[in-house]
């Protein structure tokens, strides 16, 4: 009997064969797919991949939601392949849904994923994802995130200032990484393992780093995709295609280059990659 070990949520056990005492350890992938009704084969080929291979990875733990973005429509689009019972999204405004993602319209789209940031923790050990599609900069968009108060989570792919990304862990610019003249398309990463790590991450690459120590500080309330959650309103809209979003525990440099290839390949079978 194997001795590794399937994590999930905030548990965990043992990964043993299923034929041994019946535990399937890629159950999120059937039961994303039976109820979020994904019929198309090449897309339940795609969400098993995923599965397998985040489990294989023992990467799985980290995660508190996933978006996968599949099966082209907002109620398909709403499910978290982590617990299809928990942080099921809630679509606001003009979104269009197709099967390459579901894309907001800049103006007053937004999704709350239902999930408080502190689920995903209070210290420094965080991270938001998000495969964008759409090669855009609007002015002041935040692709997902929540700042409240003083306190703020969020990831800025491109935004008309320069075309930078940004990464957010506190609400002001000191300290906070991020990049110019950058290609707003494929997946980004706004990622914290210490007080002295801050990353903003494209296609696995580390665009930028802060390490002036500075502790995160968790923003008491629901992260939004699509745009941010100011305060308890939607604000800064972004318009950019979502192919996949996440948000969980803070990933290792080795972790992200997982990550990153896996995403890469998910998008691949699904014929959607940029």
């Amino acid at each position: 009997m194997s001795s590794k070990i399937l994590k999930f949520g905030t548990s965990s056990v043992g990964k043993v064969g299923s034929n041994v005492i019946g535990f399937d350890p890629y159950f999120q992938a059937s039961r994303f797919i039976t109820v979020a009704n994904i019929t198309n084969p090449t897309q339940q080929d795609a969400i098993n991949y995923l599965v397998k291979e985040l489990v294989d990875n023992n990467l799985i733990g980290k995660f508190n939601f996933i978006y996968p973005m599949v099966g082209g429509d907002a109620t398909r689009h709403s499910y978290n392949l982590i617990n299809t019972s928990a942080y099921q999204l809630t679509f606001n405004g003009g979104w269009t849904h197709t099967t390459t993602g579901a894309t907001p319209n800049g103006t007053n789209a937004w999704a709350n994923t239902n999930c408080n940031a502190q689920v995903l923790g209070t210290t420094n050990d965080v991270h938001l994802s998000y495969y964008s599609r759409t090669d855009t900069a609007p002015a002041f968009a935040i692709s997902m995130g929540c700042i409240i108060g003083g306190n703020g989570l969020s990831l800025r792919i491109k935004e008309a200032l320069d075309n930078r990304a940004y990464a957010f862990f506190k609400n002001s610019f000191t300290n906070q990484p991020f990049l110019n003249s950058v290609t707003g398309t494929t997946l980004f990463i706004a990622n914290t393992t210490s007080p002295t790590s801050r990353q903003i991450i494209r296609n696995g690459i580390v665009l930028n780093e802060n390490t002036v120590s500075e502790a995160y500080l968790s923003p008491n309330g629901n992260i939004y995709i699509g745009a941010n959650n100011n305060n308890g309103t939607a604000s800064n809209f972004d318009n950019k295609q979502c192919a996949f979003a996440s948000g969980g525990k803070g990933l290792t440099s080795g972790e992200i280059t997982t990550f990153n290839n896996i995403v890469q390949q998910f998008q691949t079978i699904l014929g959607r990659n940029v």
